[in-house]
C-alpha cells in the first residue's frame, strides 16, 4: 500500500478526494491531508510519503514552490499536480519538475484512477529496483565482513555508501543486535549516527560502526536505554579494530560471543535476573585482541600461546574486570583455538562447561592451556558431520583451487544455497567461506614450509585470484603474513 499525502486551500476538495474513489482498492492510503503548504512541510519533517497530490494555486507557497521546496529539503516522492483549465500555464511547469500527471477541476474518478494506476506501475517498478539494490548491498557488505571481498571490491563498496576508508582510522566496531524482528528502530538510530555499514540476516542485524570509544558507547547505550533491543532480543560488540581488512576480527568476536550468550541462556534465565544486565555491560568494555593468539595457533607454538595468554590475563587482572568478563574472554580464545582443532561437540560442551564453572582466574588458565594440549592431537573426523555438509567438505578438499561458491557447491548438491549455508553453519560453527578460506590457508601453510615455491606462487595454487586476497586473508587467520611464515621455517 503506497502513501499518499493530498494538499488543497478549499476544504470541500480535500473532503471530496478523500471520498471520491475507494483509495485501498488501487493500492493506496491516504495519510495526510494538508490545507497548505506550510502544514505539508511540518508532515514531511517526520514522515515521507510515496505520492503527493497537490493543487498548484495556493496562497502564500504555490503547490509547485511547494514541491521544489521539499525536493531540496532531500524528500523524494511522486507527485500529480491538480488544476484548473485556465491554469494550465502550472501544468507545463509542474511537468518540466516532473509530475507524473495532472488532473483538471472538477475532479473526474476515471482520470484519477487513470492517473493513479500509470504512478503505480511506475511505483512498483522503482521497488523492484531498490530492493534488488538494497539485497545486492546487504551480501556485499556481509562479504565484507566474512573477509570475503576482493581489495577492489571493498573500495568499490565504500564508495558506493560514500565512506571515507581514512575515517576507519579513528575505530570500526562491529555490534550484533540479535533476534531483532524489526530492524525499522535500529536503522533510524544508525541514520542518526550516520552508520551505514551494516546487513541483516536471519533476525541479526550486524552493524560496523565507525567512530571514536565515546561516540560507540552512546550508541550502545541508546540501544539498550530506548529499549530498542530488549527482551530476548541482545547485542554482541567485537573489538575495535583500525583498518578496513580488518574488520573481520571484530565481527567473528561478535559473532561468537552470540553463541557464547546462547550457551549461557540455556542454565540461566537472562531476561529475568541480574545476569543478563551483568553480561550486556560486558558489551561496553574494550574488547581484547586476539591477534598473537591467533600467531601462536597458526605455529603451533604452544609456549607463545600460554605466554601470550598469561599476559592477557595478567592485564585483566590489573584493570579489575568482572567474572563475567574473564570468561568472555576466555571463550573468545578456545573458540580461535577451537577454529582450527575442531572439537567434537562432547569436548566442545565439556570446555565450555569447565570454563563456565571455573572457580578462579588461574583455574581459567588451567583449562586454556589444557586445550592448547591438544593443538597436534585432535582432530574431529568428518563423519560426526551430516551427509550434505560431508559431501561440502568433500568439494572444497578436492576443488579448493577452484572459483567455488557456496552458490555451487549448492546446484551440484540440488540444495537451495540458504539452506546449506545456515545448516554448514550450524555444524561447523563457521560459514561456507570462512571454512573454504580456512582449507586454502592450511594448504598454503603446507606449501610456505615445504615447497620451494614463491608466495605469488603458492597463493594462485591454492585459489586465491590475487596475491594482495590471499596476503590479506592469511594475515586475517593466522595473526601474521605469509613471509612472516615462512621465516619461521626456513
Amino acid at each position: 500500500m503506497y502513501s499518499v499525502m493530498i494538499i488543497d486551500d478549499e476544504y470541500m476538495i480535500l473532503k471530496g478526494l478523500e471520498k471520491i474513489i475507494s483509495w485501498p482498492d488501487y493500492g493506496f492510503k491516504i495519510v495526510k491531508s494538508a490545507r497548505n503548504a506550510k502544514q505539508a512541510l511540518d508532515y514531511l519533517s517526520t514522515n515521507e510519503v510515496d505520492l503527493i497530490i497537490t493543487d498548484v494555486n495556493m496562497p502564500k507557497i504555490s503547490g509547485l514552490e511547494f514541491v521544489k521546496i521539499a525536493k531540496e529539503s532531500g524528500h523524494q516522492f511522486e507527485f500529480m499536480i491538480l488544476s484548473g483549465y485556465q491554469e494550465f500555464d502550472y501544468v507545463r511547469t509542474g511537468l518540466k519538475l516532473g509530475a507524473v500527471d495532472y488532473i483538471l477541476k472538477p475532479i473526474d474518478s476515471k482520470a484519477l484512477v487513470d492517473s493513479l494506476n500509470k504512478i503505480k506501475t511506475k511505483l512498483d517498478s522503482q521497488r523492484v529496483i531498490q530492493q534488488e539494490s538494497e539485497t545486492s548491498l546487504n551480501l556485499q557488505v556481509r562479504k565484507l565482513f566474512e573477509n570475503d571481498l576482493e581489495p577492489s571490491e571493498a573500495v568499490a563498496l565504500f564508495h558506493q555508501l560514500r565512506i571515507n576508508p581514512e575515517l576507519i582510522g579513528s575505530g570500526i566496531t562491529v555490534i550484533a543486535c540479535n533476534r531483532v524482528d524489526d530492524v525499522k528502530e535500529i536503522d533510524q538510530l544508525c541514520q542518526q549516527y550516520n552508520q551505514v555499514l551494516k546487513f541483516n540476516q536471519n533476525r541479526i542485524l550486524d552493524i560496523g560502526f565507525v567512530g571514536g570509544r565515546g561516540k560507540l558507547l552512546k550508541f550502545i547505550r541508546e540501544l539498550e536505554d530506548k529499549q530498542i533491543v530488549s527482551g530476548e532480543s541482545f547485542i554482541t560488540v567485537g573489538e575495535t579494530v583500525y583498518n578496513w581488512p580488518d574488520i573481520n576480527q571484530s565481527y567473528e568476536q561478535a559473532v561468537r560471543l552470540s553463541m557464547i550468550y546462547k550457551f549461557y541462556e540455556k542454565g540461566n534465565k537472562f531476561s529475568s535476573n541480574n545476569l543478563r544486565v551483568d553480561w550486556l555491560k560486558q558489551a561496553t568494555l574494550p574488547k581484547v585482541s586476539l591477534v598473537k593468539v591467533k600467531q601462536a595457533i597458526a605455529l603451533n607454538d604452544c609456549k607463545m600461546l600460554n605466554d601470550e595468554v598469561s599476559k592477557i590475563f595478567d592485564e585483566l587482572s590489573k584493570q579489575g574486570v568482572s567474572p563475567s568478563y574473564v570468561r568472555q574472554v576466555a571463550f573468545l580464545i578456545y573458540s580461535e583455538v577451537n577454529a582450527k582443532v575442531g572439537f567434537g561437540e562432547k569436548d566442545y560442551q565439556t570446555y565450555v562447561n569447565r570454563i563456565n564453572n571455573a572457580e578462579s582466574w588461574q583455574n581459567i588458565v588451567d583449562i586454556l592451556n589444557d586445550v592448547f594440549s591438544k593443538l597436534n592431537a585432535h582432530s574431529k573426523d568428518d563423519n560426526d558431520y551430516s551427509e550434505n555438509v560431508r559431501q561440502v567438505i568433500d568439494l572444497i578438499k578436492k576443488r579448493y583451487r577452484d572459483d567455488l561458491s557456496l552458490r555451487y557447491v549448492s546446484d551440484r548438491l540440488h540444495l537451495n544455497p540458504d539452506y546449506l549455508g545456515q545448516l554448514f553453519k550450524k555444524e561447523m560453527s563457521l560459514s561456507f567461506s570462512r571454512y573454504l578460506n580456512d582449507y586454502r590457508i592450511k594448504q598454503a601453510q603446507y606449501l610456505l614450509k615445504e615447497t620451494d615455491q614463491s608466495i605469488a606462487e603458492i597463493s594462485e595454487d591454492v585459489g586465491y585470484t590475487t596475491t594482495a586476497y590471499f596476503y590479506r586473508n592469511f594475515k586475517a587467520i593466522c595473526g601474521i603474513s605469509p613471509k612472516e611464515y615462512q621465516k619461521k621455517y626456513v
